[in-house]
């Protein structure tokens, strides 16, 4: 499809930004599962396994549960950045706009509560795919309200009911490219953290921890580093439905020069 080529071309024209923003952003619960003592729990497995033993079940094999917990409030505190901030760079680079990671997450913090709403509404849609027609038809409605609360500078309420248009009459263009996003992103983060992870495990004279600290830690960044393509597939799906409905190109267009003629008179 011509948007997935589209979304791997401005990901590649701007991968320092998006791709930082993807890996920044997971960096603090990564550190908190790797200092509650979760990879003493994998070394002690990755032993086992090698030497044909079982796994000792002594205290120290939990890890720190209190530290673990951590993870929660701070993913509940990051839930707007991790969720948004590729959306809002997105947005601003197929606008044409200068983006930096720092400008990405400003845009996020001036609109936090809302974001941390959607975002928070979006999760519990996607627990509605317990059921799947029902979960597969909420997410792919609600797909678009991410590209237009930033495009738009909508409310809350007027980006969803924006996303809902926009896929009225076009629910099915939209749930196959988000599925194909999806399974894609899912493939290379597979085989490019497996191939990495499985590098890590194998490169002889490195300790046990130090083994599984770089397999999950390189696990983690390939699904992140991959994450960008998905939301910028999404972005130019919304671009393109306001194209088709509405000529948004033509408004683009008319945006980008007012500027330069006010400047010219």
């Amino acid at each position: 499809m011509d948007v997935l080529d589209e979304s791997f071309r401005i990901y590649r024209a701007n991968f320092p930004v998006l791709a930082g923003l993807a890996v920044l952003l997971a960096i603090p619960v990564l550190v908190i599962q790797l200092a509650s003592g979760s990879i003493d729990i994998l070394s002690a497995a990755y032993g086992s396994i090698v030497s044909g033993t079982s796994t000792p079940a002594s205290a120290a094999a939990f890890g720190n549960p209190f530290v673990s917990l951590l993870q929660y409030p701070v993913s509940l505190a990051l839930l707007p950045f991790i969720y948004c901030s590729l959306y809002a760079a997105t947005v601003g680079i197929v606008l044409g706009n200068p983006v930096t990671m720092v400008s990405a997450l400003r845009t996020v913090l001036r609109r936090y509560w809302a974001l941390w709403a959607m975002a928070f509404l979006y999760g519990l849609a996607a627990v509605a795919l317990c059921l799947p027609p029902v979960g597969i038809w909420l997410l792919t409605k609600l797909s678009l309200m991410f590209p237009a609360i930033f495009t738009e500078q909508a409310p809350l309420g007027g980006a969803i009911e924006r996303s809902w248009r926009l896929t009225d009459g076009a629910f099915w263009r939209a749930f196959v490219l988000l599925l194909l996003s999806y399974l894609l992103i899912n493939i290379l983060a597979s085989s490019l953290g497996g191939v990495f992870a499985g590098a890590a495990l194998l490169f002889p004279g490195l300790p046990v921890q130090i083994r599984i600290i770089l397999t999950v830690a390189v696990a983690q960044i390939m699904v992140k580093l991959v994450e960008p393509i998905y939301t910028i597939a999404v972005t130019l799906l919304y671009f393109d439905l306001r194209v088709r409905r509405e000529a948004f190109d033509l408004e683009v267009m008319a945006y980008q020069l007012g500027p330069a003629q006010g400047a010219s008179s």
